[in-house]
């Protein structure tokens, strides 16, 4: 009897270890199995929470939901002309119907009247972060208005010359710190050239970059206001870009063998990354030297250079109507020598009303603004 008992008790111990085992070896297979899941997946992609549901149209600017369709903000009303700033998310407009500075996702605080001419297609508004407002007319005419709807500058950056120019453009950092007012192009004896002035506080212009066989493709301000870059062309050479201080004191000069499209650079200065829509490059500010870069089978849309981790991170994808399809991200370690790649399977809105940008939270950990979700991304190499 003890013996019947005996084996029936391991018996049934059998089993019982056997069912044990059987369940481990699947926890351990499924851990597994999602560890190599997430190894797997090189950039990990999250949304932030308040923008997941964002349709293609909308856009979160320093805290406030705003509809931008076709280029436009869906709450203005036959603007010819709209800007947000995107530290404050305050806008404007420009039409028959003035100057008109709203908050959030539309609500109006005032309207500014102002002498509107149809026939100026020069006509172009930017926001400023206290409700003030700049206004480019008749070409070459820059007016600066203050918070309550006042002028309070009136600058020209006529070239005067008399072969012609082109519209006069204006770069500046959201905060209105260091203004540049240039002309992408300005011919004399029949060669295109270009220049750009710096606009100091009691409105007078410095020029921080002339050429006479040169046209300027872009200047962009860096968002602290400290530094210069623009962007120049001419047939038969290489893009240029030219890095000063916000004085004019001449930091770089870069050429590269692609159409320059953007520059940025790192937050430290020491480096810059130079997007083509095909090819990204990164320089060292200093050496002017070549340290690494990559090349896209598809179009190169943001690029940016993370000296702190070595890393290049970029954006491509397909774009039709203000959206882009078929987006990927891409991570380059420059000192690994290692590429990641994920493919993001939705359609995200990008407006040239609102930069892209690329915040670092820890290593190898960003959050990508700018586009009509905000992205948590993490690169694992």
């Amino acid at each position: 009897m003890c013996y019947l008992e005996y084996k029936s008790i391991s018996f049934r111990t059998s089993l019982k270890l056997n069912f044990f085992m059987k369940i481990l070896t699947s926890s351990l297979l499924l851990f597994f199995m999602l560890i190599g899941s997430l190894q797997a997946q090189s950039i990990v992609i999250q949304e932030i929470s308040n923008t997941e549901d964002n349709s293609a149209d909308q856009y979160l600017v320093a805290g406030n939901e705003i509809e931008i369709r076709n280029g436009d903000l869906v709450f203005t009303s036959q603007a010819v002309s709209n800007a947000i700033n995107e530290v404050t998310g305050l806008s404007s407009s420009i039409g028959i119907e003035g100057v008109n500075i709203y908050e959030g996702p539309g609500n109006l605080l005032f309207n500014t009247a102002y002498n509107f001419t149809s026939s100026d297609n020069s006509l172009k508004i930017y926001s400023m972060m206290n409700g003030g407002f700049v206004v480019r007319e008749n070409i070459a005419n820059f007016l600066f208005f203050n918070a309550d709807g006042d002028v309070v500058q009136t600058i020209s950056n006529s070239s005067q010359s008399r072969e012609g120019e082109s519209i006069s453009e204006l770069a500046t950092d959201p905060a209105f710190k260091t203004v540049v007012l240039f002309n992408p192009k300005i011919v004399r004896n029949g060669v295109d050239g270009s220049r750009a002035r710096v606009v100091s506080l009691d409105g007078s212009t410095q020029i921080v970059f002339s050429s006479t066989d040169r046209e300027i493709r872009n200047v962009k301000i860096s968002e602290d206001g400290q530094f210069i870059s623009i962007i120049s062309f001419a047939s038969g050479t290489d893009d240029r870009l030219t890095i000063t201080d916000r004085y004019g004191n001449e930091l770089s000069d870069i050429t590269f063998d692609q159409t320059i499209m953007d520059a940025n650079l790192s937050e430290d200065g020491e480096f810059v990354a130079l997007r083509s829509n095909s090819r990204v490059a990164v320089f060292s500010t200093i050496s002017e030297e070549r340290i690494g870069g990559t090349s896209f089978s598809s179009t190169l849309h943001f690029a940016e250079y993370i000296s702190e981790d070595e890393t290049v991170f970029a954006v491509t994808g397909s774009k039709a109507a203000q959206k882009l399809t078929d987006v990927q991200f891409h991570a380059i370690n420059i000192a690994k020598r290692k590429i990641q790649r994920q493919d993001y399977n939705a359609t995200l809105g990008k407006t040239d009303l609102i930069p892209v940008g690329l915040i670092r939270e820890s290593t190898n950990n960003y959050i990508l603004t700018g586009l009509s979700r905000s992205l948590n991304l993490r690169v694992q190499f």
